[in-house]
């Protein structure tokens, strides 16, 4: 084994708004649904390790949101992206 196969990866830790993880989590859940709301297509994706990371990431926001979970939610998330959509003007991720 080399020396970058015994070496441990180490942990990362995000940190997010209220706002930005709500956001995130609709995002997230809305590609992870059945229906017919549109989703990134397989050639945005090199490996399946990158779906299995975005799976994860809403499963740990699942665990430590409740606003989803709300009567209200869909307002909730209105809101959070109103207060969000001023800080990107792009219609696309690369601008």
């Amino acid at each position: 084994m080399t020396n970058e196969q015994q070496r441990p990866l180490d942990g990362v830790q995000i940190q997010l708004s209220p706002e930005e993880a709500l956001v995130l989590f609709g995002l997230l859940s809305r590609w992870c649904e059945e229906g017919s709301a549109p989703t990134p297509e397989a050639s945005c994706f090199e490996s399946t390790a990158e779906g299995a990371v975005l799976h994860g990431l809403l499963a740990d926001l699942e665990t430590q949101l409740v606003a989803p979970f709300k009567a209200d939610y869909s307002d909730l998330l209105k809101e959070a992206r109103n207060r969000l959509k001023e800080s990107w003007d792009y219609p696309t991720l690369r601008g």
